[in-house]
């Protein structure tokens, strides 16, 4: 999965705008090392942002592919704890642990085309079958406290959430609703009179290449086609070919 640039900030809030947290980018402290510019998610920058935020409510925006799945527990667990009203906002997406810092909401909204993924703890290791051991002891505690960050939000089974886990799954916003780790889809469509567009569209196109061979009945919903000849014309083709797929 391709990195996003790593982002953290806050805009203060406005008069008519709550305040702002951007966590774009990987979850921890790694992302200053390989990028000079780039400040860490972590869990204490988090911290000292609430801290200094003025405002009663807080709008969280998260696009992210995950990262270090401790961070990521420990700035759900600042969020859920201020006693400030956190809105997320998964902008593109929320994975792996930037998932659960999204289950800190009181609210999370999901655009109709943002995505967010669970999974189960992951790791690297290199070692003797000891080492191994030791690592699976950690990867199923680490699971236990995922599912625990999860179930506070999740409407299934504890068995349909571990299947989910054991997927990997990546949930649409519908998905996301529909298993509790989001409450409202942002549609941000225009509301366009689409019969309208298509016309004007109809229209420009004639506009451009030639007279409009396609006649219109007022009292009649359904548009009147006058006979067309074949013709090697670009608008005489263009209005043979609207009109067959008005029938």
């Amino acid at each position: 999965m391709k990195k996003i640039k790593t982002v953290f900030n806050v805009v203060d809030a406005t008069d008519d705008k709550p305040a702002r947290m951007n966590l774009y980018g990987f979850i921890g402290s790694s992302a200053s090392f390989w990028d000079n510019d780039a400040q860490d998610i972590t869990t204490k920058g988090v911290t000292k942002s609430l801290d200094e935020i003025e405002g009663d409510t807080l709008d969280v925006h998260i696009n992210s592919t995950g990262g270090d799945a401790f961070e990521g527990i420990g700035i759900y667990n600042a969020l859920k704890q201020s006693d400030k009203t956190i809105n997320v906002y998964i902008d593109a997406l929320a994975a792996s642990a930037a998932s659960v810092i999204a289950m800190a909401g009181d609210t999370i909204f999901m655009p109709k085309n943002a995505q967010m993924m669970v999974h189960h703890a992951a790791t690297f290791e290199y070692g003797n079958v000891q080492d191994f051991e030791q690592v699976i002891k950690m990867l199923n505690k680490m699971d236990n406290s995922l599912i625990a960050s999860y179930e506070s939000r999740f409407k299934g089974t504890s068995q349909e959430l571990t299947d989910l886990l054991d997927a990997e799954t990546f949930l649409n916003a519908d998905e996301a609703v529909a298993f509790g780790f989001a409450d409202k889809i942002l549609d941000y469509s225009d509301d366009k009179d689409e019969d309208k567009e298509q016309d004007n569209i109809k229209s420009s196109l004639f506009a451009k290449y030639g007279d409009n061979k396609i006649v219109a009945n007022a009292n009649n919903p359904e548009p009147v086609k006058e006979p067309i000849n074949k013709s090697t014309n670009l608008a005489d083709r263009l209005a043979n070919l609207i009109a067959k797929e008005g029938n």
